[in-house]
């Protein structure tokens, strides 16, 4: 398994958007900060085809999965975003 947290940010406009759109929360700036993490990781195992699971997020983050449940809607509305996101990119290869 690649380490995926280093790469690049792919996408972070669509990220400010979505945060804005869903809801609003105070927001720790360790919890801000964390919420990024996740969708940098995400955004870059969906660039790359690879699957997205709470055990690989907890990897590529080194948080235990069960730390990352009380995120799982957050994670959810992330995942579906660039999903939906490259889904159109990859579309208009084609």
């Amino acid at each position: 398994m690649q380490n995926l947290t280093p790469k690049r940010l792919i996408g972070c406009a669509l990220l400010i958007d979505m945060i804005l759109e869903e809801y609003y929360e105070d927001l720790s700036d360790d919890e801000a900060n964390l919420i990024l993490d996740i969708y940098h990781v995400i955004d870059a195992l969906v660039y790359n085809n690879e699957p997205v699971s709470l055990v690989r997020l907890g990897f590529e983050l080194d948080i235990k999965p069960q730390e990352l449940s009380d995120y799982l809607p957050t994670i959810v509305t992330i995942l579906n975003k660039v999903e939906e996101e490259y889904a159109e990119v990859r579309q208009g290869y084609h």
